[in-house]
């Protein structure tokens, strides 16, 4: 017998204990693939999330928090309101544009009004700043039911510090930037807004080097990070175009505040007149490079409403079409859309008002009865109720005069680079 035909000396206590060592391997390789296992799917719950919130777009705050008045169903087809927006150079300062968008899509025409970012708002706690240019960075705080899941606004449902609907305690909430911008234009001038268009400095000055520049009519020299602009037509690129439109020769009154809207016109005209040469593929494309992508997924994007129902009071579809449109192919249609009106058929004006003293500090008031001429002309194309009782912005100086309300058509200011 051969050591292969042996039989095989098996000691008992030794294939007990390989049996053990044997379970317990096999028991960590279960646990190490439940881990496993448990990872993958957190990963993946996490890129799902993250996706999530790419196609949502910017968001400054949860949607729950924000309510507004939009434009009426019987008339959401033919027109839409848009509140724009230029943010100082931090979100917090006072801003360097503010106008609402009157878009008759019936008629293919364009208003835009452009309100000097120290109007006056009145002090009666409605809005948590007393001009219109400090309303988003210092939106009004909310009264909050962490039950209920609502804010609560009615004085009968408050008792102390408690929600009589529930019995829950109050919290206070940071109040929506966008919701208050919106309701100085609901509340103060009778328009409804249906989404809102908001750009810091930054971000536009990049979109601007995305379409090769700006042109403008310098009223002046100036000087920035060494290097000289003459007086005259230029291409600037982004950042010279937004210090030209917002910072310079403006000393924070209500005066240069006027000057430099007639200078902001000039630069949304050559800058429209720029992005209107693009297809629509080209302004937003994922498979390549386009205009928008390297804007929106940066840190400073335009920032709207990219709900569904956002989305789709842009694009002027329904809700449940909007609901898988990407963001910023969103935001490619609505740019699509304005670069096919013609500039003689795109007006901007500016509120009618004076400077007024207020305190230590000097404010924009309106002259009331010359605005609500100029909804009324301008502004309301289908019947909106603008009197009185729905244009409640106030005013501080009793009979003002009438002034020029600067209105003008983008094919008047537009500037075109002279041809070396």
């Amino acid at each position: 017998m051969n050591d292969n035909q042996k039989p095989k000396q098996v000691s008992l206590a030794g294939a007990a204990a390989g049996k053990r060592e044997t379970k317990t391997t096999t028991q960590k390789k279960r646990i190490r693939l439940i881990i496993i296992a448990v990872v993958l799917v957190v990963a993946l719950l996490v890129a799902l999330f993250v996706r999530g919130c790419d196609e949502q777009g910017p968001s400054l705050t949860a949607r729950e928090t924000v309510q507004y008045t939009v434009t009426p169903d019987d008339i959401a087809g033919k027109v839409s309101y848009f509140a724009l927006g230029v943010l100082g150079d931090k979100s917090t300062d006072r801003m360097d544009m503010v106008a609402v968008m009157c878009y008759d899509r019936k008629a293919d025409k364009i208003t835009v009004l452009q309100l000097p970012v120290a109007t006056y708002l009145g002090e009666d706690g409605t809005f948590a700043a007393s001009v219109v240019g400090d309303v988003w960075g210092n939106p009004s705080p909310l009264t909050w039911c962490d039950t209920c899941r609502c804010k609560v606004t009615a004085a009968d449902e408050i008792s102390g510090d408690e929600h009589t609907v529930c019995g829950t305690k109050l919290t206070s909430r940071v109040g929506s930037s966008f919701t208050d911008l919106a309701a100085v234009f609901n509340k103060q001038y009778g328009l409804p807004i249906d989404n809102y268009l908001v750009v810091p400095r930054d971000g536009l000055a990049k979109l601007i080097d995305e379409v090769g520049g700006v042109d403008m009519n310098l009223d002046g020299d100036f000087t920035l990070d060494e290097v000289q602009y003459k007086k005259g037509v230029q291409t600037l690129s982004g950042k010279a175009a937004v210090y030209y439109a917002v910072e310079y020769n403006y000393n924070g009154t209500p005066d240069a505040d006027r000057a430099r809207l007639l200078r902001q016109r000039q630069l949304f005209a050559s800058l429209l007149a720029r992005l209107s040469e693009y297809k629509e593929s080209e302004l937003y494309n994922a498979a390549v490079k386009d205009v928008l992508s390297g804007v929106m997924l940066g840190a400073d994007p335009i920032r709207y409403d990219t709900t569904s129902f956002g989305k789709a009071r842009l694009m002027d579809i329904s809700e449940s079409r909007a609901e898988n449109v990407k963001y910023i192919a969103a935001l490619a249609a609505f740019i699509h859309d304005i670069g096919r009106v013609d500039m003689e058929d795109i007006t901007y004006c500016t509120l009618p008002g004076v400077s007024v003293k207020r305190g230590t500090s000097t404010v924009y008031s309106v002259n009331k009865t010359q605005t609500l001429a100029l909804l009324g002309q301008y502004m309301n194309p289908y019947g909106l109720a603008l009197d009185d009782t729905t244009v409640t912005v106030p005013e501080l100086k009793q009979n003002p005069p009438e002034v020029d309300a600067a209105i003008t058509t983008l094919d008047q200011v537009l500037v075109k680079a002279t041809e070396e």
